[in-house]
């Protein structure tokens, strides 16, 4: 039955006025919270398959550096039953070799071995859905500004946020001392996150006698997929300078949909 013209009038004119009301609170909403509700649109579980392409630097030492490179590449699978991760016999042969290794010389290095701990559950999942760490990095920092950039060569926004000692843990903000820290998101015209850096850098006393400095940058580029958010790369650069202890490494990861 068709409404009444009166009516018919009146509803659409409601409806116009909620079209208006919800662009105007869209349009007054804040550069992050703008953000966040775009995180909230691409933040899935949805199924996905990739291979990841792992591959670590890491150098031990001062005057004396010793280095090493290894790489690791495995398949991981997010499906309804949750996530699981297959490493191929390749892999699985170099850990053997390593730990048949240690048995002719207990001091021998193991690299591949001690890149495993970097593939565990709490580095992975990160990578398949981006959207919801991302925001929780956002909850916990402070908006500073938003300025007109380019990202790889395309119009972007880029939005810097500033980050305070909460974001260490308890044991940590004991010491640390000087602290400074900043995430930037570069955004499209859209508003969907094209990339991200954080920049870390702390510096504190142990007993007031053991001093330390530890930097750190990470950079994630992302990928919108099926209509959810997954990082793309991944480089992580990490340095840590304390009396007796000097390491450096550089993480790079990268993603293939399969």
């Amino acid at each position: 039955m068709p409404l009444p013209s009166g009516l018919l009038r009146r509803t659409l004119a409601l409806s116009g006025f909620l079209s208006i009301l919800l662009m105007a609170q869209t349009t007054s909403a804040s550069p992050p919270e703008r953000l966040l509700q775009t995180l909230g649109q691409l933040e899935h579980n949805q199924p996905i398959r990739v291979q990841l392409l792992s591959a670590l630097w890491r150098a031990e030492g001062k005057d004396d550096r010793e280095e090493v490179e290894v790489s690791v590449n495995t398949v991981i699978n997010r499906g309804a039953d949750g996530i699981s991760v297959t490493y191929g016999w390749p892999l699985l042969d170099r850990l053997d070799a390593e730990a048949n290794r240690l048995l002719e010389d207990p001091d021998a290095r193991t690299p591949t071995t001690d890149f495993m701990w970097r593939l565990d559950l709490n580095e992975v999942r990160p990578l398949l859905n981006a959207a919801a760490p991302l925001r929780r990095e956002i909850q916990r920092s402070s908006f500073r500004t938003i300025v007109t950039d380019r990202w790889q060569g395309q119009p972007a926004r880029r939005l810097i946020f500033d980050r305070d000692k909460t974001v260490l843990d308890e044991r940590a903000r004991k010491y640390v001392k000087q602290f400074h820290s900043t995430l930037e998101i570069w955004v499209d015209e859209g508003g969907v996150p094209l990339a991200s850096r954080l920049n870390l850098h702390a510096k504190g006393s142990l007993l007031f006698v053991i001093r330390g400095e530890y930097r750190e940058e990470s950079t994630h580029h992302y990928q919108v997929l099926d209509g959810h958010l997954i990082v793309r790369e991944r480089q992580r650069w990490r340095k840590t300078d304390i009396p007796g202890e000097h390491h450096e490494t550089q993480l790079t990861q990268t993603l293939q949909p399969l």
